[in-house]
């Protein structure tokens, strides 16, 4: 956040670099582009498809200027033909003065709970009463001769057999 506002404290621009840069390389795409006026601020840019830009109420066919705040490639060529300043047509958000407000104010580091102190309220949670669940249960499959039974480790008492967390019937509760 320091290095942010520190780099933004330098710069000269309206626009943010990120922001020019763009401007730059969508006025170099358009340069060739053929502009029509239709009235002081409705422009027909004649690509393929044509598309009709208002710089007035900061409109564009394709949407684009619409959707980001950040005029297209059409609304650049637009802008230019009419002899206006670029930077007025750019939303606040792409400022540099908006990006030196946003990293102003200083951002709190939050202590690790980690080395805070635990504090004990006397009250442990015991672990959930043991109750079968209801229905029958399912009938075990009938093993061949000389099949060897591998014992599992059961995954709500921890121990060692043939039993697993369905059927188990340990019971969690300490003292019991």
């Amino acid at each position: 956040m320091c290095l942010r506002r520190e780099r933004a404290s330098k710069w000269e621009q309206v626009i943010c670099p990120y922001g020019e840069s763009r401007l730059e390389n969508l006025y170099d795409l358009v340069k060739t582009w053929k502009v029509i006026p239709s009235s002081a601020d409705i422009f027909e840019v004649d690509t393929d498809p044509s598309v009709c830009v208002d710089i007035g109420r900061r409109t564009c066919s394709c949407c684009w200027w619409q959707l980001n705040g950040f005029p297209c490639c059409h609304a650049v060529c637009a802008i230019k033909y009419s002899g206006k300043d670029l930077n007025l047509y750019v939303e606040r958000y792409f400022h540099v003065e908006s990006y030196r407000q946003v990293y102003s104010k200083p951002i709190y580091p939050v202590a690790s709970l980690l080395k805070g102190d635990v504090v004990d309220c006397g009250t442990s949670i015991l672990p959930p009463l043991s109750k079968k669940p209801p229905g029958r249960p399912k009938k075990k499959r009938i093993r061949s001769n000389g099949e060897k039974v591998r014992e599992m480790k059961c995954g709500r008492c921890g121990k060692m057999g043939n039993h697993n967390k369905l059927t188990c019937k340990e019971d969690l509760r300490p003292g019991f």
